[in-house]
């Protein structure tokens, strides 16, 4: 069984939005830079079917080469293997030809898994767009996976509840956040032999963009407004602290 996760390099997303900077419509370069949280979800997942299933896991990602110390992490989580497809385009269909390319290049890959969206972009289409240019099923908000014999068995949470699903043969998971794919924390044993991990680079390829024009990003105007209560009564200034919620509708 080889297993295969998409982990993409983001800037810090726990930023507080009153210091969110943006430069040429994305995320001012003095930020830190992180694997995005539902893809260290995805890796996660990932583990505890290696763990269980004796599964080879290789982790592929698109980006360069300064990415490539943050991607270790994945790494010392418990991957085998590291692959970086070089490319810098923001395009879903171009990140998502890429990363075919690469799954091919490395064969025989049975299961890809990728958090459910980017913890940048947001827009959760890269991993479907790759479904279709394989050709296998794509299946998203997914919580768990069993490997049963030949076929798959997965939950998929939506706004209802769960729905059981089952499958045979190849697919594309997108992983969604629960209790029990937290990430680990990588021991230090494990942090100090990923840095010796050797990478595949991968020469990116040219593709047909998405025939979407941006254009503009914009950071929406944050407003706050504090008030202080009086501290003399206190169950006058709960009375009023309630009907100030329920004026705005938090109540």
């Amino acid at each position: 069984m080889h297993i295969a996760v998409l982990a993409k390099v983001v800037p810090d997303y726990e930023v507080p939005a009153s210091d969110f900077e943006l430069t040429d419509g994305r995320a001012h370069s003095r930020y830190k830079r992180m694997i995005g949280l539902y893809d260290e979800n995805a890796i996660e997942t990932a583990v505890q079917l290696k763990e269980k299933n004796g599964a080879t896991l290789s982790i592929i990602s698109y980006g360069s080469t300064n990415d490539i110390a943050v991607l270790r992490k994945a790494i010392a989580m418990g991957g085998d293997a590291l692959h970086l497809v070089m490319g810098d385009s923001d395009d879903p269909f171009v990140i998502a030809a890429n990363l075919k390319m690469a799954i091919e290049k490395i064969g025989d890959v049975d299961l890809v898994l990728a958090g459910q969206q980017s913890a940048d972009m947001d827009r959760g289409l890269v991993h479907g767009i790759l479904a279709g240019m394989l050709n296998t099923p794509f299946i998203s908000q997914v919580s768990h996976i069993n490997a049963d014999s030949d076929a798959w068995t997965v939950s998929q949470i939506h706004e209802d509840g769960t729905r059981e699903l089952s499958f045979t043969g190849k697919a594309v998971l997108s992983i969604t956040s629960i209790p029990e794919n937290v990430p680990r924390i990588p021991v230090v044993r494990a942090i100090f032999a990923a840095k010796k991990k050797p990478v595949e680079k991968i020469e990116g390829i040219a593709a047909e963009p998405m025939t979407v024009e941006q254009k503009s990003v914009e950071i929406p105007t944050v407003e706050s407004v504090c008030e202080f209560l009086p501290l003399d009564d206190i169950a006058e200034t709960s009375k009023i602290l309630l009907s100030k919620l329920r004026e705005e509708r938090y109540l």
